[in-house]
């Protein structure tokens, strides 16, 4: 038979409104079973040991003036047998609650309405049948949990429900384990503060017991939801349980919101990056209705991701959403093939490289692939396309220059970022014949590794040591190398002019490979 405590008796069966007026020390005190106010007095009599006493503080006085609720908790405190606690109707004290920690005996208060018949009767349900009356308050708590959704709670309400309902420490998180909103108080919520999930389970974190649930699909969640306390028990996991539940409607519906918004927000950015001068007075006062101050720089804020599904973008959609809302940045969104851009209210340079290097951080245990790049700021919606062709450029040049474990900047970019506006000229393109051509040419034919190590070469600022190493080969080797070159090309490394116009063009090589990927 399963052991009944009184804090049990608190979740499984006293009605909403109940609260822990005194002795919480004692919660975990056997119930073996209900001893009610009789009519005469002794007020309780053939007490056994373990009972609940349960009365009114107006039917106690009625029986007599002089019975005071202290007065009867020092009495049942003082009786042969222990009883395992007060279930009051009525006024408390001071004085009361002072009787009731002196004798670490809990004291419970009833909301007024209660109704003392059938809080007895709960109790004996609980007693006699604990699995019977856990389900029912499992589904009664579901029940109240989606009623409270349907009615506009929101998160918070559900959180509130959840907290009042287990007494515990409750969050809820972002897919990406970010903490979206939180109850509780003491060492639980600094654990909940810490933790960031990532799977259904239970773990230790500060001294505190915390169980983890994801919301939704186990395998794409989109969220989850925590419970942390010194201990946990079966009702504070099934209670979490039913609020994942809940939670997953509530996101639904969030989502739901989340994605008409984000069309509208989308459309909106398109308008601005196809609009004419005359379309800006009147996309800055719409930017003002959706919540964005446009009168101000921005800068071009490119998220991409491998080929990504529409599930895909749109889970990392929403992270970003989270993020930037978390760091209380509101910045228009706009869902593209495989990444997702934004257009971010800069301040400097540096603290939108800081934001970028943030979201890529948090970004990347959900998306291994993510890479993100950056243009540089723009003063006025006019430049905004600027902006983001100058991300697109850092993330295809940039991944060939730096590869994809930074942010891209377009501003990193150097000499590169002349070359890049001039990669379709034909005066590049004839720059390139009469320097590197006849190079790429031999290297392609022979699959050979000239332009390779003329690149290494000017990396190591002509020092033949370090390029032999960095290559791998004989010193040898690398003069053989470098030989050829000169005679491949007709180009002198030793010729101040010959030798820039070479680093230029293996810098033009770079540039040009970028067509095909563009």
């Amino acid at each position: 038979m399963t052991t009944i405590t009184v804090r049990d008796v608190v979740r499984l069966a006293l009605p909403d409104g109940t609260t822990v007026a005194a002795g919480t020390a004692g919660l975990g005190r056997q119930v073996t079973w209900i001893a009610t106010l009789r009519a005469t007095l002794p007020a309780f009599a053939e007490l056994r040991g373990g009972e609940l006493a349960l009365l009114s503080v107006a039917a106690a006085q009625a029986l007599d003036p002089r019975l005071t609720l202290d007065v009867l908790i020092r009495r049942l405190a003082q009786a042969p047998v222990p009883i395992a606690g007060v279930v009051a109707l009525g006024a408390i004290t001071p004085s009361d609650v002072q009787a009731a920690e002196e004798a670490r005996l809990p004291l419970l208060q009833l909301p007024d309405d209660a109704d003392l018949r059938e809080v007895e009767r709960e109790i004996k349900r609980l007693i006699t049948d604990y699995e019977a009356q856990f389900e029912r308050r499992a589904a009664q708590l579901y029940d109240l949990l989606t009623q409270c959704s349907l009615q506009g709670g929101g998160i918070g309400g559900l959180l509130d429900l959840l907290h009042e309902r287990t007494g515990q420490s409750i969050a809820c998180y972002a897919p990406n384990g970010v903490l979206r909103a939180q109850r509780g108080r003491g060492q639980a919520r600094l654990a909940l503060q810490a933790l960031r999930p990532t799977a259904r389970g239970e773990i230790m974190l500060l001294n505190q017991q915390v169980w983890v649930e994801p919301i939704g699909n186990q395998n794409v969640p989109t969220g989850y939801v925590a419970i942390a306390g010194p201990t946990l028990d079966r009702w504070d996991q099934t209670a979490v349980q039913r609020g994942a539940l809940a939670l997953a409607l509530e996101l639904a519906k969030e989502q739901a919101v989340q994605a008409a918004e984000e069309r509208l927000r989308g459309d909106f950015i398109a308008s601005i990056l196809v609009g004419t001068s005359g379309d800006f007075t009147a996309a800055i006062q719409r930017g003002q209705e959706l919540g964005y101050t446009l009168n101000m720089p921005h800068t071009a804020l490119l998220i991409h991701i491998d080929a990504a599904s529409v599930a895909t973008l749109g889970r990392a959609a929403a992270n970003i959403q989270s993020e930037l809302k978390h760091l209380n940045i509101n910045a228009p969104i706009s869902r593209r093939e495989s990444s997702v851009l934004c257009m971010i209210p800069t301040v400097s340079i540096a603290r939108t490289r800081e934001l970028a290097e943030q979201l890529r951080e948090r970004l990347l245990p959900d998306h291994p692939n993510l890479v993100i790049a950056m243009g540089t700021p723009v003063a006025h919606l006019s430049e905004w396309r600027r902006s983001l062709e100058e991300a697109e450029q850092a993330l295809s040049l940039g991944r060939q220059l730096f590869g994809n474990d930074r942010v891209l900047a377009f501003a990193d970019l150097g000499v590169y970022r002349l070359l890049i506006r001039l990669r379709e000229t034909p005066e590049l393109w004839s720059f390139y014949r009469e320097t590197l051509a006849s190079l790429a040419e031999y290297d392609a034919r022979q699959h050979a590794d000239l332009i390779k190590t003329l690149e290494a070469y000017f990396n190591h600022l002509g020092n033949l040591r370090a390029t032999s190493e960095a290559l791998y080969i004989h010193r040898n080797t690398l003069l053989y190398r470098l030989e050829r070159i000169k005679e491949i090309s007709g180009m002198d490394l030793d010729n101040a002019e010959e030798y820039f116009a070479l680093w230029l063009a293996i810098r033009v090589h770079r540039i040009l490979a970028t067509l095909d990927d563009g």
